[in-house]
């Protein structure tokens, strides 16, 4: 893999960085997606619901099914354990990405923070020799976080320029949610990422990044650790002859 992102719950990475993987997936890097939990304690959905859901998602990011891992590491709970950890570690050592995705340390959402702890945990055991599993030891280049408007005081490392279609494309994969997400046809209880405000903040959220750097929308992540390059061309861009 070039990339994956690791969410907590099944619609996470499609919420905090579904325009990037869309964009990856355009340009013909390999993309994955790891549900760490199945959202069973979720007050909407049943875990098959956002299995199927989580599917059709990766489907409109132009991600094959086989690139989506399924992990059952506890709704409401992801404790940060030796089994946890080598759950995630099998992960990157079958995938081997050069860069990962994953939750913001400072996230409201206490799964959110145990999972960005794991995730760095793991992305470090993940070259250990000494640790075994049934792939060998891998070392991803780098990690990154997600980053949103709720995270105050939080300076982006980078923005992404998702506008356009990719933009588009970020919204089907969070609207394929159809059990978490505004759905009139969906009955039950109401839930505060069910309301048509939450849908509209998704974009006033991406407006926001996106007017940091010039573009009509933006998805934004933090570095844990210095950006290094030795090619100034990855930050102006080739010379044009």
């Amino acid at each position: 893999m070039d990339c994956i992102a690791i969410g907590a719950h099944p619609d996470d990475v499609e919420l905090f960085a579904g325009g990037f993987l869309a964009l990856c997936a355009q340009r013909g890097y390999r993309i994955g997606i790891v549900h760490l939990t199945r959202g069973e304690r979720g007050t909407r959905g049943s875990p098959d619901e956002r299995r199927t859901e989580a599917l059709a998602a990766a489907e409109a990011l132009s991600i094959p099914s086989e690139n989506v891992a399924f992990l059952d590491l506890g709704d409401a709970l992801l404790d940060n354990t030796e089994d946890n950890r080598l759950e995630i570690v099998r992960v990157l050592r079958r995938w081997r990405p050069r860069f990962v995705l994953h939750h913001n340390p400072f996230d409201r959402h206490p799964d959110h923070r145990k999972a960005c702890r794991l995730v760095e945990e793991a992305f470090f055991y993940s070259h250990l020799a000494k640790i075994e599993t049934d792939a060998p030891p891998h070392a991803p280049t780098g990690r990154f976080m997600f980053l949103n408007n709720s995270h105050a005081g939080q300076i982006p490392a980078f923005i992404v320029d998702i506008s356009g279609e990719v933009f588009e494309r970020k919204m089907a994969a969070i609207r394929a949610y159809r059990s978490q997400f505004h759905n009139p046809d969906r009955k039950g209880e109401e839930t505060y990422i069910s309301s048509m405000e939450f849908l509209e903040q998704i974009e006033v959220r991406a407006r926001y990044f996106g007017g940091m750097i010039g573009a009509k929308h933006g998805e934004a992540f933090q570095a844990p650790e210095p950006l290094a390059f030795s090619d100034p061309s990855c930050l102006i861009g080739a010379r044009e002859e």
